[in-house]
């Protein structure tokens, strides 16, 4: 179990009702991540995904752009709604990001893409940040209608907080003056408290800016500990084994019933912008989708208490 926001009474009956039907509806429209060369998550998204279902493709050095490209053309193939990711540091000159845009719009149908950084130190070319690669002309692609950067709720280790918000008002400003939807992904977190708290100051600069919260699916403690360390969400890593129902369970396994309820069960849920969750898949895109799928098929229990939600696997 992940961690919870605030102790809260007993719930009646009647009061679960609209908490269950927006975990459904995050659910439902959630999406999800993949690399270029996982064959294996390309066929299970194809099979376990609704049709227009989101998959971004992550940035891994070891891929190349035509394996990036292959893969956003195999996911739109099958009705899905391919993201790649794009890495500042990792683009070698202002042709090299015009030739993967313009091969990832006109080969693979890609109108949404997701900028980050990268985590070299070391640029390949000109750009060292996202802010300086989506300020590139290369940008304005006629197919491209979004453009996607990154939140931190827990802040970032190499940057302080005061930075970070000026950075991405900035970044927003600049995607909006391409004529381009802003979006934002949050950084991978443990705990709906930091969300919750950034989203509300996020929501009193950008009140229309939709944004998804990073999640992890179900997984062991051990790999969700371990991916906590890489992210450098440490803070709220401590919550995946702070709470849940058995010993046995925190041992075994976490899933992320208990953040997905605390974050719509807040009494301002409504008043966020157009929010979504973004599912990382650490234990396989087949485990995570399946249970994500069951949860958007209602097949889910809610506790009376806050204590997240059972998921009856059985049913799915």
């Amino acid at each position: 179990m992940f961690g919870r926001s605030s102790v809260t009474a007993q719930m009646p009956g009647s009061a679960l009702q609209p908490i269950r039907e927006r975990i459904l509806v995050l659910a439902r429209e959630a999406s999800f991540e993949t690399s270029a060369r996982d064959s294996a998550a390309l066929e299970a998204a194809a099979s376990l995904l609704p049709a227009g279902g989101r998959v971004s493709i992550t940035w891994l050095p070891r891929d190349e752009d035509g394996d990036r490209v292959a893969a956003a053309r195999a996911l739109r193939e099958r009705g899905l709604e391919p993201v790649p990711h794009i890495a500042a540091r990792m683009i070698s000159n202002e042709a090299h990001l015009r030739r993967l845009i313009g091969r990832l719009c006109d080969e693979a149908g890609v109108s949404q893409i997701l900028v980050i950084s990268g985590d070299t130190k070391d640029p390949r070319g000109p750009f060292d940040t996202s802010s300086a690669l989506i300020a590139s002309p290369s940008f304005a692609h006629p197919a491209l209608r979004q453009v996607a950067v990154g939140g931190y709720p827990e802040g970032h280790p190499l940057v302080g907080e005061a930075e970070l918000i000026a950075a991405l008002d900035a970044k927003i400003a600049t995607i909006t003056a391409l004529g381009l939807v802003p979006e934002i992904v949050t950084q991978l977190c443990f705990d709906a408290a930091p969300i919750l708290a950034w989203s509300r100051h996020f929501r009193s600069r950008h009140p229309r800016v939709p944004m998804r919260i990073g999640l992890a699916g179900p997984a062991s403690i051990r790999t969700l500990l371990r991916f906590a360390r890489i992210c450098g969400v440490g803070a709220s890593a401590r919550a995946i084994v702070s709470r849940g129902p058995s010993i046995a369970r925190l041992l075994t396994e976490a899933a992320p019933d208990p953040i997905l309820r605390d974050l719509v069960g807040v009494p301002d849920f409504g008043d966020f912008p157009p929010i979504g969750v973004h599912f990382f898949p650490f234990s396989g895109f087949e485990r995570t989708a399946r249970w994500v799928g069951a949860v958007a098929d209602g097949h889910i229990r809610l506790h009376q208490s806050d204590s997240g939600f059972q998921v009856d696997m059985t049913a799915a």
